[in-house]
């Protein structure tokens, strides 16, 4: 809505001109018509155009004036803002500090600057806005209701916010990950560093802190060093890599690679060093070292008020408000008169003049204007304009005018946070770690490239997923819990080991940390986590846990799993009164083959037959090797002593048939003693000696064949 009067302005105006036309007999009427005209067109210029929402209300806070901005702002018309309290575009809380500040103006007089708080739109959408306070007095100098002019500030508050978390991810990233990071100054000390640096120099943080290269290297190494380092100096190249031997504090020496690249200030001068320390000594190296452009920021977003400035078509200034005064550090007798390409850095001089220009030409208004601007003290800021054509009561084109403000922190702001979100996406794309975010619930919203690799899901396919679409059923309620742990205490969970299944059912194994997510007041709103691939350990593990338990050549369970399973048995038989069997088995006459036909025919047989015993025997039965050609096998739960006999009978049946072995036909067969558990005896080495007495009577009585233990005592 365009203002096409305001009675306060004009009637004010009009007095004084007119009085000063009565003291002034050189000017006329029609003349002070003329400067009335002028005032009036320049105010209301302003409240049209102007950005900036200015509004007026009684002392009950109802609206009495609203500029457009104000509208736009809260995305009513004015006629439905006129009347409405001011409580009814924001919070309850934010009302009540607001009434709070007008609380004050109206009792001590004074104007009030950088209120912020949140406004309700009228699509029930919140933003942010700031507005200066001031008091409207009648006559009478009452204070009868109040004014402000304010701007949405929403942007600002969401970049302040990308800014935090974006800080928040570097600096978990930084103290998660597994290899060392630092940074050092131009001398080679130690003045930042994450805590696995610390743990791969053996030096507590205290002590490493200032450190020096020549403290825990040899002077050869000490040589490379500074070799490697001045190189990076002297040519700017980052990420070179190198590797060198150091000393621990403990006297121990470890290999470590490094990657490195030069710091430099904000004007371009070296000031150190940083770089990535990788413990290679116990592991392969790693081929793609991890580079970080790292630049710590502090940024502070200030106000930005907007200015309002006149010039001639010369581009001279004619009249300016005291935001821009503010801005650019002059007086308003310092900027009058004086052209606006004083203030204004001269690269950008050609571009602001060839847009007003175009405004001259076109006679219509030009936004976004930006351009760097010198303040009175030299520094420079940027500024971005709206420049309208100014015309007299004729319609011929007499100047300019502008509204701007300052958007010098804003551009800081964006530097940061692009620095920012490319130096996290830096060490998130290149680390070997894992590194993803979800939500409350655990659905997944940013992952790098390691998982996709590692879980082999193609990028689209993963994201949204829930955790729970790439772990084992069993294992879902564990991961809950510590999910659930990490959002009750806000204290992270480190270092648990897990099992992943992949699309094709393959399954990989990791180890992970996983930390709180926080909003800009400390409340958690999801996850982050950090891991690394352990599948070539587990499955290290897995081979050499094998090895000891097993016989290395027939594959069976050796004594020690043998020994292991009996235990658990017998415990498992008391518990629930039922039996169990030990057969010792020893085949006859192996001593001949092995001596006709040699020691590889006889290891051979020996795999056949611990085949056909695997085979023939139940799942939860046990057959072990014990050496030679003995075996013994576990029956865990029979009912009755002759379900131990049926099963010797086909164990005999079985190994009478006839084995090929390296094209020789060979025709064994077996001794079997049988000891029952509890009806023989209640302890391990009972029930094998009973079972091996067994055996020996089998053989003393003609081989191939089975007997119970016989308690020649009872």
């Amino acid at each position: 809505m365009r203002i096409k009067s305001k009675p306060s302005v004009k009637t004010k105006a009009s007095i004084n001109l007119k009085a000063t036309a009565k003291r002034n007999k050189k000017i006329s009427a029609e003349q002070a018509e003329e400067l009335i005209r002028q005032s009036e067109e320049r105010y209301r210029t302003i409240l049209e155009e102007m950005d900036d929402a200015y509004f007026e209300v009684d002392l009950a806070g109802n609206f009495t004036f609203v500029n457009d901005a104000n509208s736009r702002l809260l995305g009513y018309s004015k006629k439905e803002l006129l009347g409405s309290s001011f409580r009814t575009q924001m919070p309850e809380d934010d009302a009540e500090r607001v009434y709070n500040v007008f609380s004050n103006i109206y009792k001590t007089g004074n104007s009030v600057r950088d209120i912020s708080y949140k406004v309700i739109k009228k699509d029930g959408t919140t933003g942010f806005a700031e507005t200066a306070g001031f008091p409207i007095k009648n006559q009478k100098g009452e204070i009868v209701g109040f004014k402000g002019v304010g701007r949405e500030i929403t942007k600002r508050k969401e970049m302040e916010e990308a800014l935090r978390q974006s800080e928040e991810k570097y600096r978990v990233i930084i103290e998660s990950i597994k290899d060392g990071y630092f940074e050092i100054d131009l001398s080679g000390n130690f003045i930042f560093f994450n805590e696995s640096l610390c743990e791969i120099h053996g030096y507590p943080r205290e002590e490493l802190m200032g450190m020096n290269h020549r403290q825990y290297a040899d002077k050869e190494n000490v040589k490379r060093v500074f070799e490697a380092f001045n190189k990076i100096y002297s040519t700017g190249e980052s990420g070179s890599i190198f590797d060198y031997e150091i000393i621990r504090k403990d006297g121990t020496k470890r290999q470590v690679e490094v990657s490195a690249s030069l710091k430099k200030d904000s004007s371009g001068n070296p000031t150190g060093f940083r770089g990535i320390t990788r413990d290679v000594t116990a592991r392969q190296q790693t081929e793609n070292a991890l580079r970080q452009s790292e630049e710590r920021y502090r940024t502070i977003l200030e106000e930005m008020e907007e200015a309002y400035f006149e010039v001639d078509l010369a581009g001279n200034y004619t009249y300016v408000n005291d935001a821009n005064c503010r801005i650019l550090q002059y007086s308003r007798e310092e900027m009058l008169r004086k052209n606006f390409r004083f203030a204004m850095a001269d690269d950008d001089f050609e571009l602001v003049y060839n847009t007003f220009k175009n405004i001259y030409a076109t006679g219509k208004p030009q936004k976004n204007i930006i351009f760097k601007g010198i303040r009175k003290d030299g520094t420079m800021g940027f500024a971005e304009l709206t420049g309208f054509l100014l015309k007299n009561q004729e319609g011929e084109s007499i100047g300019f005018r502008g509204i701007g403000f300052d958007i010098t922190e804003r551009r800081k702001l964006e530097e940061a946070l692009r620095q920012s979100e490319e130096r996290y996406r830096t060490i998130i794309e290149e680390m070997e770690e894992w590194y993803f975010e979800t939500d409350l619930t655990g659905n997944i919203l940013f992952f790098n490239d390691a998982i996709t690799r590692a879980l082999k899901y193609p990028a689209k396919g993963l994201t949204g997923l829930n955790f729970r679409a790439f772990i084992k059923q069993e294992q879902a309620e564990e991961i809950y819990k510590i999910f659930n742990q990490v959002y009750k205490t806000g204290e992270p969970v480190k270092n648990f080991p897990q099992e992943f299944v992949r699309p094709d059912g393959s399954i990989t194994y990791a180890e992970f940390s996983i930390f709180p997510k926080r909003d800009e007041i400390e409340k958690i709103f999801g996850f982050r986590g950090v891991g690394h691939d352990i599948t070539e350990r587990k499955k290290t593990e897995q081979q050499l846990k094998h090895i000891a338990t097993h016989d290395s050549l027939t594959g069976l369970p050796n004594r020690v799993l043998f020994m292991d399973r009996l235990k658990m048995a017998i415990a498992h038989a008391k518990r629930n009164k039922h039996k169990l069997a030990v057969m010792m088995l020893d085949l006859d006459r192996f001593k001949n083959i092995n001596d006709s036909l040699g020691h590889m025919v006889g290891d051979q047989l020996l795999k056949e037959i611990g085949i056909r015993l695997t085979d023939l025997l139940r799942q939860n039965d046990t057959i072990s090797r014990l050496g030679g050609d003995e075996f013994i096998v576990l029956l865990p739960e029979i009912v009755r002593m002759e379900d131990a006999g049926e099963v010797a009978g086909k164990i005999i049946n079985v190994i009478q048939r006839p084995f090929i072995c390296d094209n020789n036909h060979l025709i064994t067969s077996t001794s079997i003693g049988i000891a029952i558990y509890p009806d023989d005896c209640h302890d391990i080495d009972s029930l094998m000696k009973n079972a091996d007495t067994a055996m020996y009577s089998v053989k003393a009585h003609g081989r191939n064949s089975y007997r119970f233990f016989v308690n020649v005592n009872h």
